[in-house]
C-alpha cells in the first residue's frame, strides 16, 4: 500500500467481532441453522415432486406415456404439457423455454413431466416408470457455427448480435506499429451453490398459490408464475427464502412452474428439490466465449485500434443470454483505455449444450480476461513494462466512457493502477525450490451497478413502527449470503440510534415493497438511497408522536436504544409509542430510479462505476504443470465501505470463484453431453487452494456524492484471471489463452519453450 496515502487507502481485515454486535444471519449460516426452502417438511399435507428429465440432448418426442407411473404407490399426480393450465413458456428475456416439452427436446436437463407423491423416493420410482420414445436428432454443438446449423427454435440458432463500434478503423490500423491477434476462450461454469434448487409451492382456499423458494426476484417471477398457472398475479405470491448462494444461477425459474402445476393437481403443497446430480444437468452454468481479439498501437504504446469477434453459446434457451452480451461488449470496447477507433462484434447463438444464463461479472469478467491479456501482449511486443503500457492509455477520472457516455468512478484509474505498482507481492519471495517456479502478474477491471442501457431499473423499501414496537424494513430483493440483512440493520441503528434488537428486517416478499432483482450489484445502491431518504421522515415523525403523546418539546426528543429519549432519559418506549398512533402514520416508503448516464438520447452502458486492481502471485511446477496461486492482492476503488466485513467476504469470495474459472472449473460438452456429474468431477476451489488475500480500499468519495455506496458483488471476480495468466507467464514464459488452464498443455509449452532456448 502506498505510504503516501495513508489517510484515503485502507486495507481491510475481517473483524471477529464487529462493533455493531455479531452478525446473526451470518453466523447462523454459518453454523447450519438457517432454514433453507427446502427445509420445509413439516409443512402440513406436504408431497414431493421429481422432475423427469431428457434422456437426449436433442430428440423428436414421439410419445409420454404416463399411465403406469399413475399406478405406482404414494403417487397423487402426473402432469406433462397437457397438464400447463396456462402458458407453457418462460424466460426473462424470451419467454422460450417450455415448462414441459411438447414435441422436442433441447437440451439433456429439459423437463418431460412430473410427478407429485408421499415421498422423495416414491416420487422418484413413478418418474422412472414413465415411459417416453423418443427420434433422437443430430445435437448442435459447435457454437461458432450454429447459425448456420438447422434451427433449435422458429427464427434460427441466431438470438441476438450487436456490433459497437467508433471511429475509422481501418485508417487508426493502418497508422499501428505493433499489432497483435490472439483468440482466448473462457469454460462453462457451474455456480456450485451451497443448496441446490429448491422450494415449495403451496395452494389456498381461494384458489391462490404461495411459492416459498430460492429467487433472486420474486416480483419478477410473480408474473411468469401466474400466466403458467392461468392465475391472475394478484393471486400468486413469492417468497424468497434464504438460500446456500445464486450467483445468478437462480434469477431464472428453477422448480417454480413443476411445483405449481403439481399443487394445483393435488390441491396439497408440493416440494421438489434437486439432487447435486440433476442441477449439474439442469441448472444454468456460465457461458462460454470464443473470442477473437485484434489490438494495435503506435510506436509510443498508444492504443489506436481494436477489434473484437465473439460468440457467445447460451445453450438451448436464451434465458438472460441478450444481456450477457450486451454487457460482454461494453467490456470487450476496453472501457478503461483510450482507444481511437475500434469494432467489437458479438453473437448469441442457441446450441443443444446445456442452458447459459446470469453469473457473476455477467459476461464482464469473459471479456476482461482477454482485454487484459491484450494489454500484456502488446506491452511485450514493445518492450514496455506492462504497469507503464496501461498508464499510457489509461482514462483520467474526468473523462467519458469508451461509448462516450458520462460515467461516475469513484477514484482515478491512474491511482488504483499506482497502487498495484506498489503491491509488496512484486518483491521476489525466497525461491521455494528448483521443482517450482515463481510469477507476479496483474489486471485491472472495472464493474458497472446496475442493470444498465437504459433498461427499467428503479425500486424501492419500507420502513415502519410495529405494533411490538420494532422498526420493520422491508426489500423486495433476496439476501444470498451477501449478508446486505446485516448491513441493512447497521444502517437503520446508526440513522435511528437504536439497539439492533429494535429492527426486524424482512426481504424477498412478492407481497411487500418491489425492489428489482437481487442482481446487477445494485441492492446496496438501492438499500443506502432508500434508506437515506426514508429515516430522517421516519425519525422525524416518531419524535413528532412522541412530542404530542409527552408535552415535550419535539426538537428535544430522538430516538434511542428501545424507546424515544429527552436529555438521555428514555421517556416512551416503542410499543407504548406504536399502541398510540394510528396504523399506517409510522410507515415511510421510499424508491429510487437508477442513475443513468445524464445527458444522453440513449442511455448506454451503466453509470456508476468501480475499479479494481488485482495482483497475483503464483507458483508453477516445473514436473506437472500444475498451477497454485499463493497471494492476491486486491487494490479496489467502490465508494464508501459500510460494512467492512461484507465488503472484505463479496471481494474475497469472488476472487475465489474467479481463481476457479482460471485454473480448475470447466463443464465440458461432447455430443451436447455433459462430461461430468456432480463435484467430484467439478473441482471448485477448496481452503486448500484459496489464496493468502488482502483487500484495500482506495476511497475518494466526496462527502456530498449523491451515490457514496456501491455494490461488490462482482467486483471480485473481474480481475482475477488475467493477473493469474500474467503471473503464470512471468513464471514460464507461457501465455496462457484458453481457461481453465490445462496442466498438461502449459507443461507441454513449457517444454517447447525449454529446449527451443
Amino acid at each position: 500500500m502506498a505510504t503516501e496515502t495513508p489517510d484515503r487507502v485502507g486495507t481491510l481485515a475481517m473483524a471477529t467481532e464487529p462493533e455493531h454486535g455479531p452478525a446473526k444471519d451470518l453466523y447462523r449460516r454459518i453454523d447450519g441453522q438457517l432454514d433453507y426452502p427446502t427445509d420445509l417438511l413439516d409443512t402440513p399435507g406436504l408431497l414431493h415432486g421429481a422432475i423427469l428429465r431428457s434422456a437426449h440432448a436433442h430428440a423428436r418426442l414421439i410419445r409420454v406415456d404416463v399411465s403406469r407411473a399413475l399406478t405406482m404407490p404414494g403417487v397423487h399426480a402426473v402432469v406433462t404439457a397437457e397438464d400447463v393450465p396456462g402458458l407453457n413458456r418462460f424466460g426473462i428475456v424470451v419467454r422460450d423455454q417450455p415448462v414441459f416439452c411438447e414435441e422436442r427436446v433441447r437440451f439433456e436437463g429439459d423437463a418431460i413431466a412430473a410427478v407429485a407423491a408421499d415421498s422423495r423416493a416414491e416420487a422418484r420410482a413413478a418418474m422412472a416408470a414413465i415411459d417416453v420414445e423418443y427420434e433422437p436428432l443430430p445435437p448442435v454443438t459447435e457454437a461458432v457455427t450454429a447459425d448456420r446449423q438447422p434451427p433449435l427454435h422458429d427464427g434460427g440458432n441466431l438470438i441476438a448480435q450487436e456490433v459497437l463500434d467508433r471511429g475509422d478503423l481501418e485508417a487508426a490500423f493502418a497508422r499501428c506499429s505493433f499489432i497483435v491477434e490472439n483468440e482466448y476462450r473462457t469454460p462453462r461454469q457451474m455456480h456450485a451453490f451451497m443448496e441446490t434448487e429448491g422450494g415449495v409451492a403451496i395452494p389456498d382456499a381461494d384458489g391462490g398459490m404461495t411459492f416459498r423458494v430460492g429467487c433472486q426476484s420474486g416480483h419478477r417471477d410473480v408474473e411468469q408464475l401466474a400466466d403458467i398457472l392461468g392465475l391472475e398475479t394478484e393471486k400468486v405470491t413469492v417468497e424468497a427464502m434464504a438460500t446456500g448462494g445464486a450467483f445468478g444461477g437462480k434469477d431464472e425459474l428453477t422448480i417454480q412452474p413443476a411445483a405449481g402445476i403439481l399443487a394445483l393437481k393435488t390441491g396439497r403443497p408440493v416440494m421438489i428439490h434437486l439432487d447435486r446430480f440433476e442441477s449439474c444437468l439442469a441448472g444454468i452454468k456460465r457461458h462460454p466465449v470464443s473470442v477473437r481479439m485484434t489490438t494495435g498501437c503506435d510506436a509510443e504504446g498508444r492504443i489506436l485500434a481494436h477489434q473484437v469477434e465473439a460468440v457467445l453459446d447460451t445453450g438451448a434457451y436464451a434465458s438472460l443470454g441478450p444481456a450477457v452480451l450486451e454487457n460482454f461488449l461494453d467490456h470487450a470496447t476496453a472501457p478503461l483505455y483510450r482507444i481511437e477507433a475500434y469494432r467489437v462484434f458479438g453473437r448469441l447463438v442457441y446450441t443443444n449444450n446445456g442452458l447459459c444464463g446470469a453469473f457473476r461479472g455477467f459476461g464482464g469478467n469473459q471479456a476482461t480476461f482477454a482485454v487484459e491479456s491484450q494489454m500484456d501482449a502488446l506491452a511485450e511486443k514493445l518492450g514496455m513494462c506492462p504497469q507503464d503500457f496501461r498508464r499510457t492509455n489509461l482514462r483520467s477520472l474526468g473523462d467519458t466512457g469508451s461509448r462516450d457516455q458520462r460515467v461516475r468512478w469513484t477514484a482515478s484509474p491512474a491511482e488504483v493502477l499506482g497502487l498495484a505498482a506498489a503491491s509488496p507481492l512484486w518483491r521476489w519471495q525466497e525461491d521455494v525450490g528448483g521443482r517450482w517456479l515463481q510469477g507476479t502478474g496483474m489486471a485491472m477491471g472495472s464493474q458497472g451497478n446496475g442493470l444498465g442501457d437504459g433498461l427499467p431499473d428503479s425500486g424501492g423499501g419500507r420502513i415502519c413502527l410495529t405494533s411490538e414496537g420494532r422498526f420493520r424494513i422491508e426489500f423486495g430483493f433476496a439476501d444470498y449470503g451477501q449478508n446486505i440483512s446485516d448491513a441493512i440493520s447497521r444502517m437503520v441503528c446508526q440513522g435511528l440510534e437504536c439497539h439492533p434488537d429494535d429492527v426486524n428486517v424482512v426481504l424477498g416478499r412478492s407481497k411487500g415493497p418491489d425492489s428489482g432483482p437481487t442482481s446487477a450489484s445494485r441492492s446496496s445502491v438501492l438499500v443506502h438511497s432508500v434508506l437515506s431518504r426514508a429515516l430522517p421522515q421516519l425519525k422525524a415523525a416518531l419524535c413528532q408522536r412522541a412530542s404530542e403523546l409527552t408535552g415535550l418539546a419535539q426538537e428535544a426528543l430522538s430516538p434511542g436504544p428501545g424507546g424515544i429519549f429527552y436529555r438521555q432519559e428514555k421517556v416512551l418506549d416503542y410499543r407504548e409509542l406504536a399502541g398510540n398512533t394510528v396504523a399506517g402514520d409510522l410507515v415511510v416508503d421510499a424508491d429510487l430510479d437508477f442513475p443513468v448516464a445524464p445527458d444522453q438520447g440513449q442511455p448506454v452502458g451503466r453509470y456508476l462505476q468501480l475499479l479494481i486492481a488485482t495482483v497475483a502471485r503464483v507458483e508453477v511446477d516445473r514436473l506437472s504443470g500444475r498451477v497454485k496461486v499463493v497471494d492476491l492482492h486486491h487494490i479496489t476503488a467502490a465508494g464508501k465501505v459500510i460494512y467492512p466485513a461484507g465488503y472484505l467476504g463479496q471481494i474475497e469470495g469472488a476472487a475465489v470463484m474467479g481463481l476457479g474459472m482460471a485454473l480448475t472449473e470447466d463443464m465440458p460438452m461432447q455430443d451436447g453431453c455433459y462430461q461430468a456429474d456432480n463435484l467430484d468431477q467439478y473441482l471448485i476451489p477448496t481452503f486448500q487452494d484459496a489464496p493468502t488475500q488482502r483487500v484495500d480500499v482506495l476511497d475518494d468519495t466526496a462527502d456530498d456524492d449523491p451515490f457514496p455506496v456501491r455494490g461488490v458483488g462482482e467486483l471480485g471476480i473481474e480481475a482475477v484471471a488475467p493477473a493469474i495468466t500474467a503471473a503464470i507467464e512471468a513464471a514460464t514464459g507461457v501465455r496462457v489463452n484458453r481457461l481453465p488452464v490445462s496442466p498438461g498443455d502449459l507443461l507441454a509449452e513449457m517444454e517447447a519453450r525449454e529446449s527451443s532456448q
